[in-house]
């Protein structure tokens, strides 16, 4: 027979644990106080150290049907440190996931303090690209090069940004110039820059493999990367880029 006998009241003010949560415990089956004749739950000091174990595995992260499974021993060939493992790896996938979210917040921050406010359109457009980098990674290092990879998203946030920037001021000039025509001296003189930025992230092994792209993987890496342009500004650079790659030459396409 246990030697210590505590009413809900107590065993809250014992554990610091509010009678709600005692409640919700009994609901789920964590924490099953015994019942005298009155209905009246009546804990004893087996509960307290139940309730010590509940505390230290939610303050791990399981989830309280993991915690019933765990205490209740429904899953006998479960160790501890089985347990334990498998709770660590969950944590870490869900440390890396909250770190991205984190640094995709603070690169959106630094775009809004230094270029305004954004269209909501472009908004998303930058945050399912900013998703999609470590599949974009895999594509570079896979059809370009480790190298080009690594200088491309191996990168400080302060680097990001202005990358970030980058695609932005890029965006902005052909909107505002495909409502002309693509052969004039200042498209060709913003292509030459971008042209000139981008090759500065390939190495040769990038620019040879570039030209061997297969049509299904330039298909797949469009589906990466979403593009902040219409049909029509999308034509318009197509030949703005083919005029420039006849007149001035591009690697890996003359």
């Amino acid at each position: 027979m246990e030697a210590a006998h505590y009413s809900i009241g107590k065993f809250a003010e014992l554990s610091g644990i509010p009678i709600r949560t005692l409640h919700y415990y009994e609901e789920v089956g964590l924490l099953c106080p015994r019942r005298q004749d009155n209905g009246h739950r009546i804990y004893g000091s087996a509960d307290l150290i139940t309730l010590q174990k509940i505390i230290g595995l939610k303050s791990l992260g399981f989830s309280l049907e993991r915690i019933r499974q765990f205490i209740h021993h429904r899953e006998p060939e479960m160790k501890l440190a089985d347990a334990l493992h498998i709770q660590q790896q969950a944590l870490q996938a869900a440390r890396v996931e909250l770190d991205k979210s984190l640094e995709i917040i603070e690169r959106l921050q630094a775009i809004l303090q230094r270029e305004g406010e954004l269209e909501h359109e472009m908004m998303f457009l930058l945050i399912r690209n900013m998703l999609r980098e470590d599949k974009q990674r895999s594509w570079a290092a896979e059809h370009l090069s480790e190298h080009t990879a690594t200088t491309l998203f191996d990168i400080s946030q302060n680097t990001a940004v202005e990358l970030d920037r980058d695609m932005l001021a890029f965006a902005e000039a052909v909107k505002r110039l495909s409502t002309g025509k693509p052969d004039t001296s200042e498209v060709e003189e913003m292509l030459g820059f971008y042209v000139q930025r981008t090759l500065s992230f390939l190495d040769d092994k990038a620019i040879a493999n570039f030209a061997q792209i297969p049509e299904e993987q330039t298909e797949k890496l469009e589906q990466l990367v979403d593009l902040p342009f219409n049909e029509r500004e999308i034509a318009w650079l197509d030949e703005a880029l083919a005029h420039y790659a006849a007149k001035f030459g591009l690697p890996g396409i003359t």
